[in-house]
């Protein structure tokens, strides 16, 4: 008679703990929201030792970090290259400043579309709140926001003194947008093969209409 073993809780050494246990918080947290998660449910999920969480992340907010920075370096990094490269340009179009934002979020997303979207969405939430977290990243070695700013100097439509304060509406309504592609509201633009193109194309439009309006 065959039996079946049940395997005990403690170090994992078929995986990368590190690794798991990230996957695991960012599903969590996109999924159920960060304030519903505690270290423990994310151990528990992930199959190991609540002391194996800790000794990677002492605290939840070292976790939380550690989340929003696995995808969050390479797509800072992206939209600095992205917007670094218009500056000091005249004949730019609201266009071009909303395609440097969106399209390395869409890339991630294309990348790992359910990993992407919950991790879009904890970014989302935290910067909506004004987190020091974002803070920091859109801080960088680059400010994105100046970057942005500055950028926008370049676009004949768009000087004026609103456009500082219609640029993160408009950002942040594209983007979450974005998070919330897989839901019914949107058709599910966003499936197992990625993202459909002519949701982000039709994305783009109406935020660069949006940004460059009045």
């Amino acid at each position: 008679m065959e039996t079946t073993t049940q395997r005990r809780r403690g170090p994992r050494v078929d995986v990368d703990v590190r690794v798991v246990l990230l996957e695991t918080a960012e599903e969590l947290f996109g999924t159920e929201g960060v304030d519903a998660v505690s270290l423990r449910s994310v151990a528990r999920a992930a199959g190991v030792a609540p002391a194996a969480l800790t000794h990677h992340f002492p605290s939840k907010r070292d976790l939380l970090e550690a989340v929003v920075l696995r995808r969050g370096g390479r797509v800072g990094d992206a939209i600095r290259t992205r917007l670094r490269a218009l500056q000091g340009r005249t004949d730019l179009s609201a266009r071009d400043l909303v395609e440097s934002v969106l399209l390395p979020f869409v890339d991630e997303i294309r990348r790992d579309p359910d990993g992407g979207v919950r991790w879009l969405r904890i970014v989302i939430t935290l910067a909506l709140n004004g987190d020091e977290i974002i803070a920091a990243q859109v801080a960088g070695e680059d400010d994105i926001a100046d970057l942005f700013v500055s950028a926008a100097a370049g676009v004949p439509a768009l000087r004026s003194s609103a456009v500082e304060l219609r640029a993160p509406i408009a950002m942040f309504s594209m983007l979450s947008a974005l998070a919330t592609a897989d839901l019914g509201g949107y058709g599910r633009p966003i499936g197992p093969e990625g993202i459909d193109p002519e949701f982000v194309e039709q994305l783009t439009i109406f935020t660069s209409a949006g940004l460059q309006a009045g």
